[in-house]
């Protein structure tokens, strides 16, 4: 008989995933009681805190990468599962596959390099999707064209910002995570016109370049 109350508290719960060769884990909440899914490898979210694995959260419905959800036949109960528990939970016949994991897939992109700039002056349109590193882990969003134009391979070399081009970069990204969040940095800079402001996130290891200045720290999970 199922113990699961879907009206009952959901508590914070972890399921390990490898992102770019790194054994990370993937927080959620859920409503699941333990006892129901204890073959799918999940564990209570809190033991993660303060220690060395990487934590992200929140890349769920568009999001990537996004752990594997599986099915149990007979309760009819549907909850995450580690990556290191899919063959077992799968092999005991008693769970389905719901929905494999996921991973960023390569996109194309405007340009390769910083100092390669996206056509159009300054009237260049679209986004580049690139990354730097926190937590351990390659955090990716989407930085508008104009502002990729406006920062030089000397500066983003500084401020640990890369951009992924292979199958294998790619596939390392954290996308629309809300956790681990970077550290941001600014500069002004003085056209004929007026001032602008460019704001980036940075990488942790970042050494500002001269005229840079940070706005904010890098957050992570239990922080």
């Amino acid at each position: 008989m199922a113990v699961t109350n879907i009206y009952g508290q959901r508590n914070l719960r972890a399921v390990n995933m490898p992102v770019g060769g790194v054994n990370a884990f993937y927080v959620f909440r859920t409503n699941v009681d333990a006892s129901e899914v204890s073959e799918l490898g999940q564990v209570p979210a809190e033991t993660l805190v303060g220690g060395n694995q990487p934590v992200f959260v929140g890349t769920g419905q568009n999001g990537r990468p996004r752990p594997a959800r599986l099915k149990k036949k007979r309760e009819n109960i549907t909850s995450l599962c580690s990556s290191s528990s899919i063959d077992t939970a799968l092999a005991s016949r008693r769970w389905q596959m719901v929905k494999r994991q996921v991973y960023q897939g390569r996109i194309a992109q405007k340009s390769t390099a910083f100092g390669t700039p996206i056509a159009g002056g300054e009237a260049a349109k679209g986004s580049m999707l690139v990354v730097v590193t926190t937590s351990g882990l390659n955090w990716a969003w989407r930085m508008p064209a104009q502002q990729f134009n406006k920062i030089t391979t000397a500066e983003a070399t500084a401020l640990g910002i890369t951009i992924p081009n292979t199958d294998l970069e790619f596939r390392s990204l954290l996308v629309r995570a809300d956790l681990p969040r970077p550290g941001r940095a600014f500069r002004t800079l003085g056209t004929t016109d007026n001032v602008l402001r460019i704001e980036t996130f940075i990488g942790d290891s970042a050494t500002l370049p001269a005229g840079w200045s940070g706005i904010g720290e890098a957050r992570k999970f239990g922080s």
